[in-house]
């Protein structure tokens, strides 16, 4: 055999190898778990170990969503004041939306058969360190009594958006959110029974008069740094499923 076709065997050789090398060292497209959907490991079913916790406290009412959706509404309007804690499936970036309402009478801003001014708060902790402050977007809707003029009372309201809990809402002219101490907001002993630790108090500029706000954060990555598996886009591929436990009958 010739020296020029041992060279041409020998150089087919090699790109074979290269090619079958660079296959196996191809990176994982994104998608749950770190598969891709164009081919390589099945993505995994989630499991609770993947979610975090959320604790959420309002004076008096809230509804919360996550990246465009509903996943969280205060069960008690008024009182007793209560603390909601759900488990949440993150997905990075995270939008976060909230609504949060003081039990004001809608016409008066009035609260207690229109005896008093009343006041609001919200704070919320999840346990992947995203916390409430002063970095939040915040806007009132509804407000009064106007000028605390508690004979005549009257209050002004802002249409809400139809859209204002969606990832792409422009909220680039909203203002930032205003903290308040624990003082100023007073929480009753079911706060103090969760762990909020790190997180502020928030609302708009006035805690008494402003009766309906809305708050808007994006997480950009989770804050205690801990890597997560992406499990957003899940309904699109056939994920692998855990081992089954169960303790039914045994076949025979």
């Amino acid at each position: 055999m010739s020296g020029r076709r041992w060279i041409g065997i020998l150089t087919g050789c090699f790109c074979i190898g290269l090619a079958i090398w660079a296959w196996g060292q191809r990176p994982e497209g994104p998608g749950p778990g770190g598969a891709g959907q164009g081919g390589g490991a099945k993505p995994r079913k989630p499991q609770m170990a993947d979610t975090i916790r959320a604790n959420v406290y309002a004076d008096n009412w809230f509804s919360l969503y996550i990246n465009g959706e509903l996943v969280a509404v205060d069960s008690i309007k008024f009182i007793p004041h209560n603390v909601i804690s759900v488990d949440l499936l993150p997905s990075y970036p995270m939008t976060i939306a909230v609504m949060a309402r003081d039990n004001a009478d809608p016409k008066t801003g009035m609260e207690y058969a229109n005896s008093q001014i009343g006041d609001g708060g919200f704070i919320l902790k999840f346990a992947d360190g995203t916390v409430t402050n002063s970095e939040w977007k915040a806007k009132k809707f509804s407000w009064g009594p106007i000028g605390r003029d508690t004979a005549n009372p009257r209050v002004e309201n802002l249409p809400i958006p139809e859209n204002w809990f969606a990832v792409d809402f422009d909220d680039r002219d909203w203002p930032r959110a205003k903290e308040y101490s624990e003082e100023q907001v007073a929480p009753k002993q079911p706060f103090y029974d969760h762990d909020f630790q790190g997180a502020k108090f928030i609302w708009s500029d006035d805690v008494e008069l402003d009766n309906t706000v809305l708050f808007r954060h994006r997480v950009a990555a989770p804050p205690d740094g801990k890597s997560r598996p992406d499990f957003s886009n899940l309904n699109n591929v056939v994920p692998d499923s855990p081992p089954k436990g169960g303790r039914g009958p045994k076949k025979k």
